[in-house]
C-alpha cells in the first residue's frame, strides 16, 4: 500500500501523487522534501517568516505539494497572512499541489496561494525562496537568474535535492547565478542547499534559444525546460519522414509537442491542415507557439497546456503525432504513454491515424494494438520504431 501520511512537527498531512493510480507504490514526497521541511521547522525559519506581516514566499519546483502544504499549514497555525507563490512548469504538478491543498483543507485567508507562469519574472521581493533542485540544470539556471530580480540580501534561499541529482556542476551553477552556495551533510541520501544572495553578480540568461535543422524550414525556439532544447533528438528525427503529406483539410495534433518540431513539419507538409499543439509543460507550449510563428508565418494554430488530450473533443481530429515521454518527474513509468494512446483513440475520427515513435524496448506497438486493435511497425532500427495505428 502506498504511504500517504506525511508527518511533520506541525502535524500530519495526507499527500498523494497525481494522477492517482491504484498500482502506484511511490510516495508524493522524498527524503529531500523531509529534510527541507524539517530544517524549516526545526531552525524556526517558518516561525520567523510567518511571524512577519504579509510575508512573501516563493516555492519553486514543488513536485506534488509537500513544500506548499507545509507552508500553508504554518500560516494557518500562526493565523498570519502569508503570500505563497508557486512556480512550476508542470500542469500535473500544479494539479497535484492543488488537490493536496484541498484534501488537507489548507487554502484559507491566511495562506494566499497563487501559481506563477514558469516563463515569468516576479516583481516583488520575497522573504523566503525554497525549492527542489530540478534535474534539468538549464531550467534551474534560467529560473534562478529571473528570480534574482525579486531577491535581496535578506532573502533566505534554501533548496534540497537527493544526492544522486546533485552534481558538482549544480553547485557551481548556483554560485554563479545566486551567490556563495554550500550544502549540508547527507541525510537519507539527501542534502540541503544554502545560497547567499550576491547583488554584485550579473549572470547572462541565454533562454529561450533557437536552432535550425535540415528537416525544418525556419528556426525552432526552445525554452529551458524543453526536451532536446539544443537540437533535434534521434527519435523525433526518425519519425519526421513518416509524417503524411496531403492537400486535404485535416486536423493534426502534435501531442507532447516539446518545441513543436513535429507539428511544424506536419504543417509544412500539409498546407491546408489545422494544427493543435499540446503539452503539460508551459515552456513546451510557449516554445511550440514561437516555433510555429517563426516557421509557418501567416498560419494559425491552437496551443494548449493540458494533461495529454484531456480537453479535446471526442472524434474531432484526423491525426495524432507523438514521441511520448516515459517518465514523470524522476520516476520512469509507462502510464503516461498508455494514457496518450487511449485518449488518442478517443479523440480520433473514424479512419484517423496515430503515429508514434518510441524506443524498441518500451513495446509501444503491443500497447497500441491492445487499444486500437491494430498497430503497424512502419520502420525500426536498433533503437527506435515508428508505429502507425488506425481507428476503425
Amino acid at each position: 500500500m502506498t504511504e500517504t501520511e506525511f508527518k511533520t512537527s506541525q502535524g500530519q498531512l495526507i499527500l498523494q501523487r497525481y494522477p492517482i493510480r491504484t498500482s502506484d507504490n511511490l510516495r508524493a514526497w522524498d527524503a529531500a522534501d523531509e529534510l527541507l521541511v524539517g530544517f524549516l521547522q526545526d531552525e524556526l525559519v517558518l516561525e520567523q517568516i510567518v511571524g512577519k506581516p504579509n510575508s512573501r514566499v516563493l516555492i519553486f519546483d514543488d513536485q506534488f505539494g509537500a513544500l506548499t502544504s507545509v507552508l500553508c499549514q504554518a500560516a494557518n497555525i500562526a493565523k498570519k497572512h502569508v503570500i505563497i507563490d508557486v512556480m512550476t512548469d508542470s500542469l500535473i504538478a500544479e494539479t497535484a499541489i492543488t488537490q493536496n491543498l484541498n484534501s488537507n483543507d489548507l487554502q484559507s485567508d491566511f495562506a494566499d496561494v497563487g501559481f506563477m507562469d514558469s516563463t515569468s519574472t516576479p516583481e516583488d521581493n520575497y522573504d523566503l525562496v525554497v525549492y527542489k533542485l530540478p534535474k534539468n540544470l538549464a531550467y534551474c539556471s534560467d529560473v534562478m537568474m529571473r528570480l534574482r530580480k525579486c531577491m535581496n540580501a535578506d532573502t533566505k534561499i534554501i533548496g534540497a535535492a537527493m544526492v544522486k541529482y546533485l552534481p558538482l556542476t549544480a553547485l557551481a551553477l548556483l554560485n554563479e547565478t545566486l551567490g556563495t552556495t554550500t550544502t549540508s551533510r547527507a541525510t537519507k541520501k539527501a542534502r540541503l542547499i544554502f545560497s547567499e544572495f550576491n547583488a554584485g553578480l550579473s549572470p547572462e540568461n541565454i533562454y529561450p534559444t533557437s536552432y535550425s535543422t535540415e528537416e525544418v524550414n525556419g528556426e525552432l525556439i526552445s525554452y529551458s525546460n524543453v526536451f532536446s532544447r539544443d537540437g533535434l533528438d534521434m527519435g523525433t528525427r526518425f519519425l519526421l519522414p513518416f509524417i503524411p503529406k496531403t492537400d486535404h483539410w485535416l486536423t493534426i495534433v502534435d501531442l507532447a509537442c516539446g518545441n513543436g518540431v513535429v507539428g511544424v513539419v506536419a504543417a509544412q507538409k500539409n498546407p491546408k491542415a489545422n494544427l493543435i499543439f499540446c503539452d503539460e509543460s508551459k515552456m513546451a507550449v510557449e516554445s511550440a507557439r514561437e516555433s510555429f510563428e517563426a516557421c509557418c508565418e501567416g498560419r494559425e494554430a491552437d496551443f494548449y497546456q493540458m494533461d495529454c488530450l484531456d480537453e479535446l473533443e471526442k472524434q474531432s481530429v484526423d491525426m495524432v503525432l507523438c514521441n511520448p515521454p516515459f517518465h514523470q518527474q524522476n520516476s520512469v513509468s509507462n502510464h503516461i504513454a498508455w494514457q496518450m494512446f487511449k485518449q488518442s483513440m478517443e479523440c480520433l475520427k473514424s479512419g484517423g491515424t496515430l503515429w508514434v515513435v518510441g524506443n524498441r524496448h518500451l513495446g509501444y506497438d503491443v500497447s497500441i494494438k491492445k487499444i486500437f486493435g491494430n498497430s503497424l511497425v512502419m520502420e525500426s532500427n536498433k533503437k527506435f520504431m515508428v508505429i502507425k495505428a488506425t481507428k476503425r
